[in-house]
C-alpha cells in the first residue's frame, strides 16, 4: 500500500536542450527525458530516460562518440565523474559526419535504502579523452533512507573460482611478470577476494606474480603493475596498456626488415568507479562481474587480441553488467545462442542447488543497452638499426 502511495507520486522532469562546443571541430547537442521511476518488489526503483544526441563536425574530421549518463543528487551541480552513477552508450562508436542524430534508451536502478529524493541525471557526449555536457533532467526517487542497505555476498575463500588453466584454443599463455598493486581498491570490493581472483587469472594464463606493491598501476613508470586505478579511459572497465620498441634494419634493397620487438612495460588498470561485482555467485543485471574484467584484461597482459561477441572466449571487446566469461562451459552474453549459461540454465557454481538455481533464473537478466569497452593501448617506438 505504501509503495502504490509512493509511486503515485513519482514525477520526473524533462530537461531542455543544451548546445555545447568542446575544444576542436565537433559541435554536440543532446536531450534527456526520464519518466516516473517504477518501485519494484524488492524495494529497489527502476529509472527509464530516453535521449537524442546530434553532432556537427567539420568536413573530413573523424567524429567518432557516444552518450554517458551520470546520476548525482540534486542539490548538485552535474558532473562527469562515473562513480556511483549509471551509463549508457550507442550501439556504434563510428564515424558519423555532419549532423547524425542518434537515440538511446538508458535503465538504471536506485536503492532507496542509500538514497531517497530528487537526484539529477546528467547527459555527456564523450569523444576521445573529453566530455562534453549536453542535458539534464531531475527526477525523484522514492523510498525511505532509513532502510537497511542491500548486501553483497560474502568474499568466500576463493574456492567458487574457476582455476582451469585458459585453453591454447582460446588464446596464449606466457610467464610474464606482473606485481599486484594494493592501491585505490574500492569500498565495494573485499581487498582479499580481488588478490585471488586476480591471482588465480593470471595462473591461468601463465603468468608470473613477483609481488605485490603500493603503487597504483601508472604507465611509464617502468613497473609491471595489476590494479584499480582512477585514469582509467571514462565508460571502460579495464585497460592494458604495453609500451615496446620494434627494431628493424633494412635489406639490401634499402627497405626496413623488422627483427624482434622489446617490450619496456605491462600495465593492467581497473576502472575505480564501477559498480563491480567480484562474487561469489553470477553478477546481477546491474553489476559488472569483476573476475570476468580480470580474465580478459589479463588475456592482453599475455599478448592475446579481441575477438568477436559471442566467440566462446574471454576476449570480447565489451561487457554488460550481468554477463560473464569464467570458462568455456560457463558463461552468458546477451543475444548469443550458443552460450551455454543462459538465464533458463544458470550454471554458476554457486547456485547449482535446485531451489538457488530456480530463484536466479526468475532473476536472470542483463542490463539493457550496448557493452561497456574492454581497452588494450599498445604505444611503439620504431628504431631503424644500422
Amino acid at each position: 500500500m505504501r509503495r502504490r502511495l509512493i509511486l503515485a507520486i513519482c514525477t520526473a522532469a524533462l530537461a531542455a536542450t543544451i548546445v555545447a562546443s568542446p575544444a576542436g571541430a565537433a559541435t554536440f547537442q543532446g536531450t534527456l527525458t526520464i519518466a516516473p521511476p517504477v518501485v519494484q518488489a524488492d524495494g529497489t526503483v527502476v529509472v527509464n530516460a530516453s535521449g537524442t544526441t546530434a553532432s556537427q563536425c567539420a568536413p573530413q574530421e573523424y567524429c567518432g562518440y557516444f552518450p554517458l549518463v551520470t546520476t548525482v543528487p540534486a542539490a548538485q551541480s552535474c558532473q562527469a565523474e562515473i562513480t556511483g552513477s549509471s551509463w549508457v552508450g550507442t550501439d556504434v562508436y563510428d564515424d558519423t559526419r555532419g549532423r547524425v542524430p542518434q537515440s538511446f534508451a538508458p535503465t538504471w536502478k536506485e536503492w532507496p535504502s542509500l538514497y531517497a529524493g530528487p537526484k539529477r541525471a546528467c547527459l555527456y557526449i564523450s569523444a576521445g579523452s573529453s566530455e562534453t555536457f549536453v542535458a539534464e533532467a531531475t527526477y525523484e526517487v522514492p523510498g525511505d533512507p532509513g532502510s537497511p542497505p542491500p548486501t553483497s555476498p560474502p568474499p568466500g575463500d576463493g574456492s567458487d573460482i574457476v582455476r582451469a588453466p585458459i585453453p591454447r584454443s582460446v588464446g596464449k599463455r606466457n610467464p610474464f611478470p606482473y606485481r599486484l598493486s594494493t592501491a585505490n581498491v574500492p569500498s565495494g570490493v573485499d581487498a582479499t577476494r580481488f588478490e585471488q581472483l586476480t591471482r588465480i587469472a593470471a595462473r591461468r594464463w601463465g603468468l608470473r606474480a613477483v609481488g605485490t606493491t603500493p603503487r597504483a598501476p601508472r604507465a611509464g613508470d617502468g613497473r609491471d603493475t595489476v590494479g584499480f586505478a582512477r585514469d582509467v579511459p571514462r565508460a571502460a572497465l579495464g585497460v592494458t596498456r604495453i609500451r615496446s620498441v620494434r627494431y628493424y634494419r633494412r635489406d639490401g634493397r634499402g627497405r626496413q626488415r623488422f627483427v624482434f620487438e622489446r617490450v619496456l612495460e605491462r600495465d593492467l588498470a581497473l576502472a575505480y568507479g564501477v559498480p563491480w561485482h567480484a562474487g561469489p555467485g553470477i553478477p546481477p543485471r546491474d553489476r559488472v562481474d569483476l573476475q570476468t574484467v580480470i580474465v580478459h584484461e589479463l588475456g592482453h597482459y599475455a599478448g592475446n587480441d579481441h575477438v568477436r561477441n559471442c566467440t566462446n572466449s574471454p576476449m570480447w571487446v565489451g561487457l554488460r553488467a550481468g554477463e560473464w566469461w569464467w570458462s568455456r562451459a560457463d558463461w552468458f552474453q546477451v543475444g548469443c545462442r550458443n552460450a551455454p549459461s543462459t538465464p533458463a540454465v544458470a550454471t554458476a557454481a554457486a547456485v547449482r542447488d535446485a531451489a538457488a538455481a530456480r530463484a536466479a533464473t526468475r532473476a536472470r537478466s542483463a542490463a539493457p543497452g550496448p557493452p561497456r569497452p574492454l581497452l588494450v593501448q599498445r604505444s611503439v617506438r620504431r628504431v631503424v638499426l644500422g
